[in-house]
């Protein structure tokens, strides 16, 4: 079987030769042998992960032909593949169909305070600063009472807060608890 570690080892040596197109191959051939996937990692995980090696090595098409197949794929993955899709499509510049997808995803009404900060944060590196405020409130105010950890809502408020600030908005209730989680783990 499969394992995170296999994963972690190709990931690992990539990030040391920088060869993310080979271990991007690897990843893809591992996702193609189904029969030797188990939970957690399974045939759209192991494509969501050779999309991010493609997107190490800029290469935006390829990527998106990767995070494509794992939304298709359908097995578990967390978050939701279509956020790394959404963020391929932003890089590469295909702007109406990120629009769209985010749409969808808007639309889903997730309860994964990790699609939330994932999108924002797409949007946040592709300057759409508005956008980005959007998403990370949104999910904020849609994870608050889900049954996830407190530190992810945190998160979410902290990149709010982070966006805020570039956007000049003027500090607000939630940025104060951004600030409070920031120095509850500062290291003095």
């Amino acid at each position: 079987m499969i394992t995170d570690e296999d994963v972690e080892e190709i990931v690992y040596r990539a990030a040391g030769d920088s060869d993310h197109r080979g271990a991007a191959a690897r990843l893809e051939a591992l996702a193609d042998r189904t029969d030797e996937h188990s939970d957690p990692v399974t045939r759209a995980s192991l494509l969501v992960d050779a999309g991010s090696q493609w997107g190490l090595a800029e290469d935006w098409p390829e990527a998106t032909r990767c995070y494509r197949a794992a939304v298709a794929d359908g097995s578990a993955c967390s978050p939701d593949p279509r956020v790394w899709l959404h963020d391929a499509l932003l890089r590469d510049h295909r702007t109406e169909e990120a629009t769209s997808l985010r749409a969808e995803l808007r639309a889903s009404r997730s309860n994964d305070p990790g699609v939330y900060e994932a999108v924002a944060e797409s949007l946040e590196q592709a300057d759409l600063l508005a956008d980005a405020h959007t998403w990370f409130t949104m999910g904020y105010h849609r994870c608050e009472s889900a049954p996830v950890p407190d530190f992810l809502l945190d998160l979410l408020l902290v990149g709010r807060r982070r966006v805020r600030t570039r956007l000049g908005h003027p500090s607000d209730e939630l940025d104060d608890i951004a600030e409070e989680y920031l120095n509850s783990t500062s290291i003095d």
